[in-house]
């Protein structure tokens, strides 16, 4: 029965680490995980080839830096550990079509201001909201008159977010469980010291009297 009770507690924690965070997070409740340069469309809501390959490579960098920190801090965390893989794949595809269209490379800075999430359940998240709108803004840049092979690229990088995006919803209830596990292993490791240290005193107190 106490048993019972016990499992029934730690999916009641899970259930309101979901609410608290409710799966959709703000970046002002969590901290922006990374952000991607603005767009600057001109009255025709057009783009230029620049602009759209250094919005897209720039967010990649920042998504790689960002998901990297995440798993040094809190381990080999699914999905972030293959998603982190596809990141470096991304670039990868990115950048030829720099050298092919004369663009200059921006210089990979992303590192510099990766903001870490206090929790995993916040970092999901976010990440569901960043790829929801990766995913809105790819499709505004193949709805511009592009090159065969830079449309390629933007195609499978749509598609990758959209991949990403279902990797962040099916794991966000594992995340969730993970925060919870990982809080309670804290609490009872710290109430464990502290009952160690007590104990201690104690032992040291009844090795006074009796020398």
């Amino acid at each position: 029965m106490t048993r019972k009770l016990v499992w029934f507690g730690l999916f009641a924690l899970v259930i309101a680490s979901l609410t608290i965070t409710g799966l959709s997070v703000s970046a002002q409740s969590t901290g922006v995980l990374f952000e991607a340069p603005l767009l600057d469309e001109d009255e025709d809501g057009v783009l230029t080839l620049e602009e759209m390959l250094n919005y897209a490579i720039l967010d990649e960098y920042a998504a790689q830096a960002t998901y990297q920190a995440i798993l040094e801090a809190y381990g080999q965390v699914k999905p972030f550990s293959k998603i982190v893989l596809a990141e470096q794949k991304h670039i990868d595809l990115l950048l030829p079509l720099f050298e092919t269209y004369g663009i200059e490379v921006p210089v990979n800075l992303a590192s510099e201001s990766v903001v870490l999430p206090d929790s995993i359940a916040s970092a999901i998240a976010t990440g569901i909201e960043a790829e929801t709108a990766n995913i809105a803004i790819y499709q505004s840049f193949l709805e511009q008159d592009l090159p065969d092979d830079v449309r390629v690229v933007f195609e499978y990088l749509k598609a990758g977010s959209e991949k990403h995006l279902s990797a962040f919803s099916k794991d966000r209830l594992t995340c969730a469980a993970g925060d919870v596990a990982n809080g309670l292993k804290n609490m009872f490791q710290h109430r464990h010291g502290a009952g160690n240290q007590g104990q201690g005193g104690q032992g040291q107190r009844h090795g006074g009297k009796s020398s």
